[in-house]
C-alpha cells in the first residue's frame, strides 16, 4: 500500500521570484490559504503574508525559489518563508519514470515529501515521477502538472481533487487560448502519453518544462507547441 503524506506536517507553495518581483504571488498565497483553511480551520491573513513574501523577494537581485510553509504543529507562528538564490532559471529537459499512486496525492501540496524523495536523485535534478492512478491514468510530476501534445492539440488531466491545481497550469492554458492552440482537460491515460508527438510539465520556478523521456514510456522531442508555450509564458 502506498504510503500517504502526513497532513499533520504541513503544506507549502513554491514561487519565483525575479529581481524583486514575486511571480504569481496573489494566485500561490490564494491556493495556501485555500488549503490552510480546509485543513486545519485557520484563516490566513494574505495581505500580511503577501508583504511577508515580498519582503523575502525583494533580499537580494536575481532570480529567487520562494517557499512558503505552514506548519500547523509551530503555531503561534506557523509560516515561514525561505529564499534561495538560483543562478539560472532552470530549463530541463526532464526525465519521467512512472509511479504509482492509487486516489492521487490530492489537491494540496503538502510538506510531507518523503516518498517523492525517495523517487528521486539528488544527483539528477532533471529525473521526476510520473505519477499514475491505479488504472494507468496520469496524475502529475512530483513538482507539476503534465501536458501531452498529439497533432497539435494539448491535453492535460482534469482538476478533479486528486492532483494539485498548479497555478502555472492555470497560465498554461490561457496561453493556449491566446496562441489558438486547441486544449483539452481530460483523463490522460498511459497510452496517450506513449502516442503523443510531445510532452511537457508547468512548474512554478521552470515554467514550461520540456520531457524528453518516461522510463518504460517513450521519449519525444522538444516539440513547436512546447517552444511556443514557453516563449509566451516567458513574456
Amino acid at each position: 500500500m502506498t504510503r500517504r503524506p502526513d497532513p499533520s506536517v504541513g503544506v507549502f507553495t513554491t514561487l519565483l521570484a525575479e529581481d524583486g518581483r514575486a511571480i504569481a504571488l496573489p494566485a500561490h498565497v490564494a491556493r495556501l490559504a485555500a488549503s490552510v483553511r480546509e485543513l486545519y480551520g485557520v484563516t490566513l491573513d494574505e495581505d500580511a503574508l503577501d508583504g511577508h513574501v515580498l519582503a523575502a523577494a525583494g533580499s537580494t537581485d536575481g532570480l529567487l525559489r520562494l517557499r512558503v510553509s505552514y506548519r500547523p504543529a509551530e503555531a503561534p507562528d506557523p509560516i515561514e518563508v525561505t529564499a534561495t538564490p538560483l543562478p539560472e532559471r532552470p530549463r530541463g529537459p526532464w526525465h519521467l519514470v512512472v509511479r504509482r499512486v492509487p486516489g492521487g496525492w490530492g489537491a494540496h501540496k503538502w510538506l510531507d515529501r518523503d516518498l517523492l524523495a525517495s523517487w528521486t536523485d539528488p544527483a539528477d535534478p532533471d529525473l521526476d515521477p510520473l505519477l499514475v492512478d491505479e488504472h494507468d491514468q496520469v496524475l502529475e510530476t512530483g513538482r507539476g502538472n503534465v501536458f501531452v501534445v498529439g497533432e497539435g492539440r494539448a491535453a492535460t488531466p482534469p482538476l478533479d481533487g486528486r492532483i494539485l491545481p498548479g497555478v502555472t497550469r492555470a497560465a498554461v492554458l490561457g496561453v493556449l487560448d491566446e496562441l489558438g492552440i486547441e486544449h483539452e482537460q481530460h483523463p490522460v491515460p498511459l497510452e496517450e502519453v506513449r502516442r503523443a508527438d510531445e510532452m511537457f510539465v508547468s512548474n512554478a520556478v521552470v515554467g514550461v518544462c520540456p520531457v524528453t523521456s518516461c522510463e518504460g514510456v517513450g521519449s519525444w522531442p522538444v516539440g513547436p507547441v512546447t517552444r511556443a508555450v514557453a516563449e509566451a509564458l516567458g513574456r
